[in-house]
């Protein structure tokens, strides 16, 4: 490779080759020319203080219970509902004509505490659910405690350990979930497996879940995507199914009041961005509570230096938060001269968007975006495979990744070649008092400069934990939760952890251990990352999807994730760990 190329990644993965004619320090394979090593200065900052303007950013059972209907009871107190013990409820309702208008199914009754489990497809309803509301009876025919596959009773205890209070419930989408494409990971390219999942607690106490259904993209060829906004009620069944499109949902989050955005895209076979009209296309799009479009506005960099389009997720991710009055995007991008960064933008209630940066992390390889109300402030962060950190262009002997909180602010450096080679991968963040805690895989041993700086037959990938002050800088350094030769662990979330008999800060942590079948770990951990219960073997009970950063809390304390076992799935498995709180669910 002569030091007169830059780099550029075909993130089809297909090549790893070189074009241009030109150096500039902090371009090639990242920063594009002109751009240096920072921004030019014009950039805004994000809203509420997110970036600084001018600067571009830097069991038994989980029966209904008493609640449950019997087969022409009306919905009077019976069989119905039953379940089972284990992971995966074999029990479900009695499906039955419903009966008649009828006492039965006394909101309350249902849904007795144990120890959790999944129901199977027309289980009992959660709490309150059996045999209707007050004073419906029965209900018709086969809706006895929910419709066929829109969810099963609840269960899970309000105190105990972790797994004891875990519930999972089963919900039936639209059609089969979308497979997830190949996707630079560590070192190399892997599978996601499944389409990215995105998981968003409602004020109302409901949830929203964006899911893409469709076929599999092939190199040379589009699969068909479509967007689907899952709601489910406070008991986690389903209500409806929002139609968001022919789009590959890229992100979702919602606004006190029940409006909801997500973040679209629109593949295209053109990858080069030499024509943006032609190219990909990506989308911030309003819904009200009912489903009912309303604005969408088109996220673009089509002027000055660092004109990119969203060519294709082969590489880096999406995110979609709202906070105070904005809906932040973090995605990202190919430019024209054949480098990936990324993209921070905010679009406020009006449709308007404004720019943070055009072109931050390059390559970016994960991402995360979170909001925190109580700092009033954005975080995002990505890991990068070659700048901000990597000086110069001598990749073979220069290249250094990290950990970047604001496309600057450096928390740990990780092996990396300037070539979509990288040695650590962003899991999930949390919101903190003030601030946040992060989680994500990366190595242990201290970081060398190089393309050959790590050895996948001799090094491995840990989890670690890392604080971040309001500032968006780190504090302190890296926390490791696991230290486990043999084990590459990956796919970590995280998420503050409020149960109702425990005031003390912390925090729900996982992660899986993949291998020939993959392993779930759930623990909880201090504010400094110290270890109060697990880490927890829950695989034969729930998982979660690769690189999804999965956990979100409800206003109770509960925590919520959802997933898919296999691409082409249509069955939705809904995790609720339950806190013991309450919360006061708005009226829409």
């Amino acid at each position: 490779m002569k030091t007169t190329d830059h780099l550029w990644l075909d993130v089809t993965g297909l090549t790893v080759g070189c074009l241009g004619l030109f150096i500039v320090v902090g371009a090639g394979c990242g920063k594009s020319a002109g751009s240096g090593g920072g921004r030019a200065g014009t950039e805004a900052g994000s809203p509420d203080t997110g970036g600084v303007s001018g600067s571009g950013g830097a069991g038994s059972s989980n029966a209904a219970g008493t609640g449950g209907s019997t087969v022409g009871s009306g919905g009077g107190g019976g069989a119905g509902g039953l379940s089972s013990v284990g992971p995966r409820g074999s029990g479900g309702a009695a499906s039955g004509g419903g009966g008649g208008t009828g006492s039965g199914g006394l909101i309350g009754t249902g849904g007795t505490s144990g120890t959790g489990g999944r129901a199977a497809g027309t289980s009992g309803g959660a709490t309150g659910t059996g045999g209707g509301a007050t004073g419906t009876g029965g209900g018709t025919t086969g809706t006895a405690g929910g419709s066929a596959g829109a969810g099963g009773a609840l269960g899970g205890s309000t105190t105990g350990s972790l797994l004891a209070r875990l519930a999972v419930s089963d919900v039936t989408v639209p059609k089969g979930v979308k497979p997830g494409r190949n996707n630079w990971r560590i070192w190399g390219e892997s599978s996601l497996n499944i389409s990215p999942i995105f998981t968003v607690p409602l004020a109302n106490c409901g949830t929203l879940v964006c899911i893409t259904t469709g076929t599999a993209d092939s190199r040379t060829a589009l699969g068909t995507s479509h967007a689907y906004a899952v709601k489910l009620d406070a008991s986690d069944h389903q209500v409806t199914a929002f139609d968001l499109g022919a789009y590959e949902c890229r992100g979702l989050a919602a606004e006190p009041d029940g409006h909801f955005a997500a973040l679209l895209w629109a593949a295209a076979t053109t990858k080069d961005c030499a024509d943006p009209t032609v190219n990909a296309h990506i989308y911030v799009s309003r819904f009200d509570a009912t489903g009912a479009a309303g604005w969408s506005t088109e996220l673009t960099n089509t002027t000055g230096s660092d004109i990119n389009c969203p060519t294709d997720f082969g590489l880096g991710e999406s995110r979609l938060e709202f906070g105070g009055s904005s809906y932040g995007a973090y995605y990202h991008v190919h430019s024209q001269s054949g480098h990936e960064g990324d993209s921070l933008k905010y679009v406020d209630l009006s449709g308007k968007q404004s720019t943070t940066w055009s072109w931050g992390c390059s390559h970016s390889m994960s991402n995360l975006l979170r909001y925190n109300g109580s700092d009033k402030k954005f975080m995002p962060a990505c890991v990068t495979d070659c700048y901000p950190g990597t000086t110069g262009s001598d990749f073979a002997t220069t290249s250094i990744g990290g950990v970047y909180l604001n496309d600057r602010n450096k928390v740990i450096d990780v092996d990396a070649g300037c070539d979509g080679n990288v040695a650590g991968e962003l899991g999930g963040a949390a919101l903190a008092p003030s601030g946040w805690k992060i989680v994500f895989n990366a190595h242990q041993a201290a970081a060398t400069l190089g393309q050959s700086s790590y050895k996948t037959t001799s090094m491995n990938q840990d989890i670690g934990f890392a604080s971040i002050a309001a500032g968006l800088t780190a504090s302190g350094g890296a926390v490791w939760l696991t230290t486990t030769a043999s084990i590459n662990e990956a796919d970590s979330g995280i998420e503050r952890w409020t149960p109702s008999d425990d005031p003390t800060e912390q925090y729900l942590v996982g992660w899986s251990e993949p291998g020939t079948s993959y392993a779930y770990k759930l623990g909880r951990v201090s504010a400094t990352g110290t270890f109060l219960e697990g880490p927890l073997d829950a695989s034969g009970r729930a998982k979660w999807g690769r690189r999804d950063d999965p956990f979100r809390a409800h206003g109770n304390g509960d925590i919520v994730w959802a997933w898919f076992d296999a691409a082409s799935s249509t069955t939705m498995h809904f995790a609720r760990l339950r806190s013991g709180g309450t919360a006061t669910c708005a009226g829409f």
